[in-house]
């Protein structure tokens, strides 16, 4: 966990967003619904504080007392949320990863602006992050805006190590995930299989737990494989029928999907969610220039795409690319600590490819071996 004095810089700054710009607040000077947001009108006088630029003097101040120092009276503002189904859960159309997160100021502006952008699914990867979200989502809970109308709260799932071989049962693994944030537990564990487990026992670990209250009886799984999936859900309904799996966490991107297609039918044939990770590819190879595997002549693509569908908003390689993951009937996870970079993403929502557009980029997919890298730039 962050030292005291950290703790509480890291509170202040929270405290602050939640206060000033009550997690939704429209700038009067940039508008929060523009599909790249306020991140790419920055100047060296502004200050990014929950997706909203805010204009502060030149004078000798340090960023952190300008922060401070920015006021914003606005009434607080419901976020434009796109609503999906994944599983038994409905989630924003697209996730944020809070993986290697301490609690640095980018990374509470980052919360704030993800929750402004409508995001309300996190993932966290270790108890630390787990603690760290639960400690935003406290803060986020005293502004004004989590008292509006129709406001969604977060949903946090954490990926969860399992059956170690000869190690503890999910249940145990379960509770020592929970000490160690801190006694902060999830919304939905997101099973990982260990290396060389043995999945038939870690399904019936997973159904014994359920049985104990150990473990949520929405829960989800990362990296599992068709067959394996189907046991774990044959298993569950067999010992525990009010059990759900809510999604199946995979690699599923432009640059990755030829494997991947089939788990994503049989999550379909089960009423099983996807949630896709690296969804820009390994490295976002898909939109890096600089990327060994990068396809230029793709990502020239999506540009043109984004052009066409933007309605006369240009979208970014990005985000044509976020959207034809959603398309596909994936959430994509993105993994960000800075708000612009997710307030870009979440451009990607509440907007789709149409069926011609997704065919187009299916057509060079398969063109270039699924995504591979090396394309040729279009003529």
């Amino acid at each position: 966990l962050c030292p005291p004095s950290r703790e509480r810089a890291m509170a202040a700054g929270v405290v602050h967003a939640a206060n000033h710009t009550a997690f939704g607040v429209p700038s009067p000077r940039v508008s929060r619904r523009g599909s790249l947001g306020a991140a790419r009108r920055w100047n060296e006088n502004s200050i990014f504080v929950g997706a909203h630029r805010k204009q502060v003097a030149s004078a000798p101040l340090g960023r952190a007392t300008a922060a401070a120092s920015a006021v914003d009276d606005d009434v607080p503002e419901l976020p434009d949320y796109d609503i999906v189904q994944l599983g038994s859960l409905e989630v924003s159309a697209m996730a944020l990863s809070l993986r290697g997160w301490v609690g640095g100021s980018d990374e509470a502006n980052t919360y704030v602006a993800a929750v402004d952008r409508g995001f309300t699914l996190l993932g966290v990867h270790a108890p630390s992050e787990l603690a760290l979200a639960r400690e935003y989502g406290h803060y986020w809970s005293l502004s004004d805006a989590s008292s509006l109308p129709g406001v969604r709260p977060p949903v946090v799932y954490a990926v969860i190590e399992v059956g170690v071989p000869d190690g503890p049962s999910v249940a145990e693994s379960m509770q020592a995930h929970s000490i160690a944030a801190g006694g902060a537990t999830p919304d939905v564990a997101c099973l990982r299989p260990a290396k060389g487990a043995d999945l038939s026992a870690v399904a019936q670990s997973v159904a014994t737990a359920i049985e104990l209250g150990a473990c949520p009886a929405v829960i989800a799984v990362d990296g599992y494989a068709s067959v394996d999936l189907e046991h774990l859900v044959t298993t569950l309904n067999r010992n525990v029928p009010d059990a759900r799996v809510a999604f199946n966490r995979v690699a599923f991107s432009l640059a990755n999907n030829a494997v991947a297609l089939a788990v994503l039918e049989t999550c379909k044939r089960l009423d099983v969610g996807v949630v896709a990770c690296d969804p820009l590819g390994n490295g976002a190879c898909v939109t890096d220039a600089t990327h060994p595997e990068h396809d230029v002549g793709q990502v020239q693509l999506l540009s043109f795409l984004g052009a066409m569908v933007g309605g006369g908003v240009q979208r970014s390689p990005t985000q044509v690319g976020l959207n034809w993951v959603i398309s596909k009937g994936c959430v994509p996870e993105i993994e960000t600590r800075m708000p612009t970079r997710v307030w870009e993403c979440g451009g990607g929502m509440l907007w789709r490819l149409d069926e011609n557009a997704v065919g187009i980029v299916d057509e060079r997919c398969a063109a270039t071996g699924g995504g591979e890298g090396g394309g040729e730039a279009l003529a």
